[in-house]
């Protein structure tokens, strides 16, 4: 289940979002997020809304590979299900309320939440497949 998620997320980070230095989220390389998979539904949540801002309402792609998150990671119902979905719903809110404007704003945040994407991936990688 992780590794068909993670080749997901990591396929999706690297197709939709060159990789960009400005704005990223800078931690020391020691940085370990406790909650990875949640951290990551955010990110998809929030990529969501700049695609359903920028491109339309038919532009579902970050909620398809969410559900697709959810078949892997949390198949049946109970709290971590839900727990996944509220920060999907969280990061959708969160760019919903900074509004940036579509272009080249819109396009920096986009590679800023890319390269935080990677990182989890990556941080998601190393923990199931080393």
């Amino acid at each position: 289940m992780v590794i068909r998620t993670l080749i997901l997320v990591l396929g999706l980070c690297a197709a939709l979002a060159p990789v960009a230095d400005a704005q990223t989220i800078r931690r020391p390389p020691s940085y370990v997020d406790p909650y990875p998979v949640e951290s990551l539904a955010r990110v998809m949540g929030e990529m969501h809304y700049l695609d359903f801002a920028c491109k339309g309402r038919d532009s579902q792609g970050w909620r398809e590979a969410m559900l697709e998150l959810l078949e892997h990671e949390a198949p049946t119902r109970g709290s971590y299900r839900q727990r996944l979905v509220d920060r999907f719903n969280e990061g959708f809110r969160i760019q919903e309320r900074r509004t940036p404007r579509c272009g080249a704003e819109e396009e920096m945040v986009r590679q800023a939440l890319a390269a935080e994407g990677e990182t989890l991936s990556e941080q998601l990688r190393r923990t199931y497949l080393q």
